[in-house]
């Protein structure tokens, strides 16, 4: 992977992911927003980006998302297969038991990502179509994100979804192995 890559991918995992978590109701502090594009680009000062194309603010970050994204190819088969697999894996890393929370799950974060992404590329990732009802989703969902941050208060909510957070990311008792395949194809590894 070249560090122009790593480079696009940084100012997705920071810049492009707090404006979508404002846009489906997150709020951050001035200080919160700059912590979280310190925190990216320091990690691609470690991955080795250069400092050339490494960004210095919100607004390079935000430029190089534009410039790379025009770059991009569109969803080949193997992208297409992730992007829904991922969409269709929330219930189980949410610990979603019901089928019928499942799929309610399921379209609405089929439907957040339409409306965060935009149509064109959720129609080349096979997104399920939109319904013309669907056009205020993410009105809707921050609407509600706000009123129940409001009846329950900031902070609770804040302390419940890092715990949600941390829940979700604990490993087996074994703790976490450092063991890697030894084939590129999953198929012919052995298990690992």
């Amino acid at each position: 992977m070249s560090a122009a890559h790593l480079g696009f991918a940084i100012s997705v995992f920071s810049k492009r992911l707090l404006e979508y978590s404002m846009l489906v109701g997150s709020q951050f502090t001035g200080e919160e927003h700059q912590s979280v594009l310190d925190v990216w680009r320091y990690a691609g000062y470690v991955m080795g980006i250069p400092e050339s194309i490494l960004y210095a603010s919100a607004a390079d970050a935000e430029g190089i998302y534009k410039v790379s994204y025009m770059c991009e190819p569109p969803p080949d088969p193997d992208s297409i297969a992730v992007a829904n697999i991922l969409i269709q894996s929330i219930p189980s890393v949410a610990d979603v038991v019901d089928p019928a929370e499942q799929q309610k799950l399921v379209r609405l974060a089929y439907r957040l990502s339409r409306a965060l992404i935009g149509d064109r590329l959720a129609t080349a990732f096979d997104f399920p179509k939109k319904s013309p009802w669907e056009v205020a989703t993410l009105f809707q969902y921050r609407t509600k994100q706000r009123m129940l941050r409001r009846l329950a208060g900031t902070q609770r909510v804040r302390a419940h979804n890092l715990t949600q957070l941390l829940q979700i990311s604990v490993y087996d008792d074994e703790g976490l192995s450092y063991k890697m395949p030894d084939h590129v194809h999953t198929a012919e590894s052995i298990q690992w």
